[in-house]
């Protein structure tokens, strides 16, 4: 079974997403702040994670960047609420980070999980190249 983190300050988007995830087949974990989701790292190692932009304390985009240091290959997708978000260009060269940023509220949760399950398969491909 596939794990996925869904990192949101919101409690209900995270329910619904986690619900959606689990009747798919994944085991989701929840997270309301970067800092909690990278404590629980040190346990838990999610295939991938589902991002907000805007959190308490250390933002979305400073998480995915946490992770790159700790050479983490989770699949990240953002999913945000502010209509202004743009990729930051040092992402469009991260083969882990979704270049498709998804608005809240997500009409098409199906559209949410082909977009991870796809970009989890690219970075399975591009490591079983680099081996």
């Amino acid at each position: 079974m596939k794990t996925i983190l869904i990192l949101d300050d919101e409690q209900a988007v995270r329910q619904s997403f986690s619900d959606y995830f689990e009747d798919h087949l994944w085991l989701p974990i929840q997270a309301e702040s970067a800092e909690d989701a990278l404590l629980m790292m040190q346990d838990d190692h999610p295939d991938a994670a589902i991002i907000d932009v805007r959190l308490p304390g250390m933002d979305g985009t400073d998480f995915i960047r946490a992770l790159c240091d700790k050479n983490l290959n989770i699949a990240c997708v953002i999913c945000t609420g502010s209509p202004e978000f743009d990729l930051p260009t040092d992402f469009y060269d991260l083969t882990i980070v979704s270049n498709r940023i998804f608005k809240k509220p997500v009409s098409d949760l199906g559209a949410l999980e082909n977009e991870v399950s796809s970009l989890l398969a690219a970075i399975s491909h591009e490591g079983n190249l680099n081996e």
